[in-house]
């Protein structure tokens, strides 16, 4: 078995590889900041400014609305603040930035795909005077927090497929498979010695992923796929920045919202009005390109099996990691 300087080695593996929860150190340190009266803790700390925001927006003279909204975007700003840094999601999203990057031949056929119907049916929404009266409307808290929702439902469309995903990918680490999948890795000479001995093969067989550790490949997950689907937002953004430019005329856009663009900035590029529309359009193009990665079978079987091997290797680490705590706690004990 190794030694306490290989789990050191281990741990520092899990902090690279976007898994910060495998360690033990971190997996307490997140069950501690979960606990109820730190919650409510940190829920008092957000709503202390997000009360202070709104009451000078009211006093400022903007409406109720428009207030409470920028209340609520200044407490959450906050608390994502402090989520992304206890939850560690710099760490998870470096790997994943990478993992995204190495995997962009991904994003070309789905947009092929995804984009053209897509693009045909929200085009003639961007035309539409309805659309533009709703967006111009939103002051930009409610806007963003019309992304927010799409983002949400986002999350709830992918969350099972990634659940059943995790599943299946831990039920197989076990014997030669164990093996395969820590191979170069700190524990590559510990699978084998494990695999040699049937009742610790047959132990480690056993070990299953706590929630939070579910938790981290799930969050793996929905960040690699963000970052995905992110930069097919952006494509349809600037798609309609540039078409907007060029055929939304400045007086059509004041027969539409019934006031002259607004522009933000000297140069006058691009109204408020057509940033709200092309944000709103965009979120939703998001929100259906999620759709589409779901349903589409030759997609999800890409992806998945780009990233199995990566899923299989945490599992199969974490296992022996695991296994080997044991092995020294009881070392020590002895």
């Amino acid at each position: 078995m190794l030694t306490t300087n290989d789990i050191a080695k281990c741990e520092s593996w899990f902090d690279d590889h976007g898994l910060p929860y495998f360690v033990e150190s971190g997996h307490e340190t997140i069950q501690r900041a979960l606990a109820p009266r730190v919650i409510g803790l940190w829920a008092l700390i957000a709503l202390i400014p997000a009360v202070v925001v709104t009451v000078v927006t009211l006093n400022l003279g903007a409406a109720a609305g428009a207030a409470v909204a920028m209340g609520l975007v200044v407490a959450a700003a906050i608390a994502l603040g402090r989520a992304i840094r206890v939850f560690r999601v710099g760490r998870i999203g470096r790997w994943a930035l990478a993992h995204a990057w190495e995997n962009r031949s991904l994003i070309g056929p789905l947009a092929t795909r995804a984009l053209p119907f897509l693009l045909l049916f929200i085009t003639f929404l961007f035309i539409n005077t309805e659309v533009w009266q709703v967006s111009a409307a939103l002051p930009p808290p409610l806007l963003w927090a019309c992304v927010g929702i799409f983002a949400l439902l986002a999350v709830a469309f992918l969350a099972p497929s990634f659940a059943s995903e995790i599943e299946c990918v831990g039920v197989e680490v076990e014997g030669e498979q164990l093996v395969a999948t820590c191979k170069g890795t700190p524990v590559a000479s510990a699978a084998r010695e494990i695999l040699a001995e049937p009742h610790l093969a047959t132990e480690v067989a056993g070990i299953r992923l706590p929630k939070l550790q579910r938790r981290n490949l799930m969050l793996m997950l929905f960040i690699a796929q963000a970052i995905q689907m992110l930069s097919l937002v952006v494509i349809v953004f600037g798609f309609f920045v540039v078409f907007g430019s060029i055929a939304i005329r400045p007086s059509v856009i004041t027969t539409w919202v019934g006031a002259p663009p607004h522009y933000t900035g000297p140069l006058h590029l691009i109204s408020d009005e057509l940033f709200s529309v092309a944000v709103f359009l965009s979120a939703f193009a998001g929100l259906y390109f999620t759709v589409q990665a779901v349903i589409d079978q030759n997609y999800r079987r890409e992806f998945f099996s780009r990233i199995q091997d990566d899923l299989q290797r945490a599992i199969g680490v974490r296992k022996v990691y695991v296994a080997l705590r044991a092995h020294l706690a009881t070392t020590r004990a002895d």
